[in-house]
């Protein structure tokens, strides 16, 4: 698929059908993601592949406890009916203090990778600077080292909806030259 066709295309997924992922099709995902940039070249990312359905539980339980409160409607159970989950982690001194950035990047390669393969995605943070516990609970569930941060977590599945096409707002009222609101 075209990469223009694959940004402008790309929606979140919440609703997955039962179909499983095969192992060679999250591996050609996670190899998108080392291409990724990352700061100082550090390519600190660690991604861990999760298909159990107990962990899955606890991912949702995590984030649901977690949830900021204007956010409480939107649920994180949908995780469990993914067949895949990744969670994308990064190792603290390799990202030179841009972990967050280091993940979010590798993270958006895994999810237009997967849409241009028929695959739906969704991006889930596994990290917020005012909820430190938030990551240790998912460090604690899945046995991460606490020199590594888990950042994100990318449900994977077949698309079981069809969410409308994305309106996004024109560049007339995004783009600015010089300094901000000069047009």
């Amino acid at each position: 698929m075209e990469l223009d066709k694959a940004i402008r295309g790309r929606r979140s997924i919440r609703r997955y059908g039962d179909e499983d992922i095969p192992d060679s099709l999250i591996e050609e995902l996670l190899d998108l993601a080392r291409y990724a940039p990352s700061s100082m070249n550090g390519q600190p990312w660690y991604f861990i592949v999760v298909r159990n359905e107990e962990t899955k539980r606890q991912l949702v339980e995590i984030k649901n406890k977690h949830c900021p409160a204007e956010k409480r409607m939107y649920k994180a159970d949908f995780l469990q009916n993914a067949p895949v989950v990744v969670v994308v982690c990064v190792d603290k001194e390799k990202s030179f203090n841009r972990g967050v950035e280091n993940a979010v990047l590798a993270a958006a390669n895994i999810m237009l990778g997967a849409y241009g393969r028929g695959i739906g995605s969704v991006y889930m943070s596994a990290y917020r600077g005012d909820d430190p516990s938030i990551s240790q609970e998912i460090r604690q569930s899945l046995g991460i080292p606490q020199d590594v941060d888990p950042i994100t977590i990318i449900p994977l599945g077949y698309s079981d909806e069809m969410p409308k096409p994305k309106t996004v707002r024109s560049l007339d009222e995004v783009v600015f030259y010089e300094t901000f609101g000069k047009g």
